[in-house]
């Protein structure tokens, strides 16, 4: 326990804007900035306490929304009515305040000036441009792979030369011949967990669209973030050597002879199952959040349910994530909105959204 542990406060400042024009337009504008102190962290702490984190007043989070909405009524006849809205919306969170050794936990790092959401790793080279000071004059040593890693080859030699479990020399520092290599320091050692990701979306934007026809009403959302990143740890563990590199990626099957590659391959992006920037991927999305068509009984068919009683009636169908457009290579990249404790966007075994359709009858009385 604590018994120092203060209540977080948080201060909340709104302003925005509402216009309505001819009657069939109407426009919304809405910026907000938060400020929470006193913030609670489960902070690692000492063995010799006998658990391994308490709960501390640490952090000062400071941020701001900007959310927008649009809605009109394009067409109004008789028989046919269609109305659109557009809404989208922007976030960003920084951590102003630190009153703690910084820490890392899970795949974000804790410290002042930090963004909450970014990603933290390993982070694995895919360019010349980032390797060290060191290989400077030895770039064709180097070569980037088809799945886009930079590799070592040696010398005057090429991914052709195929001398997987061998070792190269380049610049006095020995590599493994083939394998994807670290983010180094200028004098070729290692770095730690880098900056690998950011899970925040440039935005949020959902567009509906209601259409009426006569007793027929047909409505549609489409739903989508843009711009996050999304660290697949669902994948990663089929990388695992222990398991035999159950992943697809690590079926040699159908592949060229240039292009196949040995298990230490796939277990040195694994990388005892730390998280690195080989499974950071793209979660943008479009999705069809919804799509419902409703009918209202009338004519002949509510004279005749009138002489029972019911005053109204109609008939719903409703489908909910119908459909999904994405290049994220998991089951669903919404599973990696939950924060799982350390704020960061991460897939890791979650359930997919599921599915949805259902049929509904409404009688009023």
């Amino acid at each position: 326990g604590n018994p120092y542990l203060r209540p977080e406060h948080t201060v909340e400042r709104e302003a925005g804007i509402d216009l309505v024009a001819w009657n069939n337009l109407s426009v919304q504008v809405t910026y907000s900035r938060k400020k929470s102190t006193d913030q609670l962290h489960a902070m690692p702490v000492p063995a010799a306490y006998g658990y391994p984190t308490q709960w501390r007043n640490v952090g000062t989070l400071e941020g701001s929304t900007l959310e927008g909405s649009i809605e009109a009524q394009i067409l109004n006849r008789e028989n046919f009515r269609w109305r659109a809205g557009l809404v989208a919306d922007r976030s960003r969170f920084q951590i102003t305040g630190w009153d703690a050794p910084c820490v890392r936990l899970g795949n974000s790092f804790l410290c002042e000036g930090e963004r909450m959401g970014s990603i933290y790793g390993i982070k694995i080279l895919n360019s010349h441009s980032e390797l060290p000071a060191l290989h400077a004059n030895s770039h064709g040593a180097f070569a980037v792979n088809d799945d886009g890693w930079l590799v070592p080859v040696g010398a005057g030699g090429s991914l052709a030369d195929r001398k997987w479990g061998t070792t190269v020399t380049i610049d006095g520092k020995n590599y493994a011949w083939g394998m994807p290599l670290d983010k180094m320091r200028d004098d070729g050692t290692l770095w730690g967990p880098l900056q690998i990701g950011d899970g925040n979306p440039d935005f949020h934007v959902g567009f509906t669209n209601t259409l009426t026809w006569r007793g027929l009403t047909l409505y549609a959302l489409l739903d989508s973030e843009l711009g996050m990143d999304l660290y697949n740890d669902t994948r990663s563990a089929m990388y695992n050597p222990a398991l035999g590199v159950r992943h697809g990626d690590g079926d040699q099957s159908g592949k060229a002879e240039a292009e196949r590659k040995p298990v230490s391959y796939y277990s040195t992006l694994y990388h005892g199952f730390a998280t690195t920037s080989a499974f950071i991927e793209d979660g943008s999305y479009l999705k069809l959040r919804e799509l419902a068509l409703r009918y209202d009984v009338g004519g002949a068919g509510a004279r005749t349910l009138q002489r029972f009683g019911v005053q109204g009636a109609n008939l719903s169908l409703i489908g909910r994530n119908l459909l999904t457009w994405t290049d994220y290579t998991g089951f669903d990249p919404e599973v990696g909105q939950q924060y799982n404790g350390d704020y960061s966007r991460i897939d890791t075994f979650g359930y997919p959204n599921y599915r949805t359709f259902t049929a509904a009858v409404e009688l009023q009385f």
